[in-house]
């Protein structure tokens, strides 16, 4: 079972389920123009160096990026669409509980753009979670899946959440995260992740 955490910690509580068979994946496609001087690749954790006109910037340093939101099973741009984006600081330790450096929440622009972001250090994909978010209120979990070989996350691994008004079906994104489904009152949720071979999926 899931809990929804109290507003103040819900946002930098990261569920880590570990899965010893499974691999994660990463691929990289050619840019594509999508529209102007918008140009599109196929992950969300690319970091682009400069903020969007009109759009929200939060945090502090030197360094920032703005990210564009793709789904995580078709690769398709998630515009107009509720995002939450959070910047770790660099682990101390492996088993190191992370907590964010800086959270923008906000919509994405038409080209699925979010807000720019900054942090005292150079931003990797793996000191970022730029996930869709689903519903409204302080209290919120998205579930992580990692590999117990390196700590990393597992990508495009099958998941369900059920409970607090969810019934939800997706795949993890590059980093492992799953949405992050968000609740007006404190709730459980129950989550799963599963692998599919062959047509025939084990939720269990």
């Amino acid at each position: 079972m899931m809990q929804y955490l109290g507003k103040r910690s819900a946002a930098g509580i990261l569920l880590a389920l570990c899965a010893q068979f499974i691999s994660g994946c990463a691929t990289k496609t050619a840019l594509v123009q999508i529209a102007g001087d918008v140009v599109a690749s196929s992950s969300s954790y690319e970091c682009r160096q400069t903020p969007v006109d009109g759009l929200p910037t939060t945090g502090d340093g030197a360094y920032g990026c703005h990210f564009q939101l793709l789904d995580a099973e078709t690769k398709g741009i998630l515009g107009n669409t509720p995002y939450s984006l959070d910047i770790y600081a660099p682990a101390k330790t492996k088993d190191a509980e992370r907590l964010p450096l800086a959270t923008l929440k906000g919509v994405t622009d038409a080209h699925g753009r979010s807000g720019f972001i900054r942090a005292p250090f150079p931003i990797h994909p793996e000191d970022v979670r730029f996930v869709r978010m689903f519903g409204t209120g302080p209290y919120g979990r998205s579930p992580r899946l990692v590999r117990a070989t390196d700590g990393l996350g597992s990508a495009g691994i099958n998941y369900y959440v059920k409970g607090c008004g969810y019934d939800h079906k997706g795949l993890t994104d590059e980093q492992g995260f799953s949405a992050l489904f968000l609740a007006e009152t404190e709730c459980k949720l129950e989550g799963a992740f599963y692998s599919c071979r062959d047509g025939k999926c084990a939720t269990n």
